[in-house]
């Protein structure tokens, strides 16, 4: 069949002998042996001329149409192949602020490896579900995975929008954050923790606005609901942009970013490699997205 492709769209079987790496013979013999199988004649032979009979002609691009189909086979085996997917689930704001811009270095680096991106607050055990990479709070994961690696420290300190500073300080008195509404993210331990530390005694962090995940208690911080425990890495370009000013100079340990693994997974390539980028990018070994560009 390739013999009587090329010899179709040639038509001559010297021409289509040197494209096969074959000699004129050897495709006269490939054609004869068809045209015995089919029991009709593919081509009209003109002393050295040859063109493609009525049968031929009716022939030849349903074979095209054949070739193509098992080239695409091929190829689909072949990407399949060459191709590992990987399914990462991560808190809401690591996932939007942190990771997602930076998976476009990553696919540049490995595009064998399909990375997935799901976010999500309320995290489960990995294990025996499609997820290959979990990243949370430490606290969160330690309970049912395996811990794999610390990312990065998050360390929080009291912020606000510059409209909500003008407005709890405008009158010209001192500041009191007992007095201000806190924002907090899925509950009101932070804060507590925080004035465990600094405000011995207060119990201002019973009050104030709770939202579902870290990435909600940003915005509303940033909408000037209320005064909520910054850091330097999530909300960066809030920071660096104006939109959220750091109020006081006291610092707490939050929490850590970390990533897990299920054990049945501890030995894929594709997990192994993205982990091993993700250290790097984490730990600053990698520069982050905009100073690449």
């Amino acid at each position: 069949m390739r013999a009587f492709e090329a010899a179709s769209r040639t038509e001559n079987f010297a021409e289509a002998g040197r494209e096969l790496g074959v000699t004129h013979s050897a495709i006269s013999q490939q054609i004869r042996t068809i045209e015995d199988w089919l029991q009709v004649k593919l081509f009209e032979r003109h002393g050295n001329r040859v063109g493609l009979s009525h049968e031929g002609a009716a022939l030849r691009p349903r074979i095209n149409d054949a070739f193509e189909i098992l080239a695409e086979a091929c190829a689909y085996i072949q990407r399949a192949r060459r191709t590992l997917s990987l399914n990462v689930s991560a808190e809401p704001a690591f996932a939007s602020r942190w990771l997602r811009p930076r998976l476009v270095d990553f696919r540049e680096l490995h595009p064998e490896i399909e990375v997935h991106l799901f976010s999500g607050w309320d995290q489960k055990s990995p294990q025996g579900t499609g997820v290959d990479v979990i990243i949370h709070f430490e606290e969160r994961l330690k309970e049912f995975v395996h811990i794999s690696d610390r990312l990065f420290p998050v360390y929080g300190y009291p912020a606000c929008s510059p409209a909500f500073r003008e407005k709890v300080t405008r009158d010209s008195t001192p500041f009191d954050l007992n007095t201000v509404p806190l924002i907090h993210d899925n509950s009101r331990m932070m804060w507590r923790r925080w004035f465990n530390e600094h405000m011995p005694g207060s119990t201002a962090w019973r009050s104030g606005y709770v939202y579902s995940d870290l990435s909600l208690a940003i915005d509303a911080a940033t909408d000037g609901e209320g005064m909520f425990l910054a850091d330097d890495i999530l909300c960066k370009n809030e920071i660096t942009q104006g939109n959220l000013i750091r109020l006081m100079p006291e610092t707490m340990l939050c929490t850590w970013y970390c990533a897990g693994v299920a054990n049945d997974r501890n030995t894929n390539t594709a997990v192994r490699v993205f982990l091993d980028w993700l250290i790097s990018a984490s730990q600053g070994r990698l520069s982050p997205p905009d100073e690449q560009r």
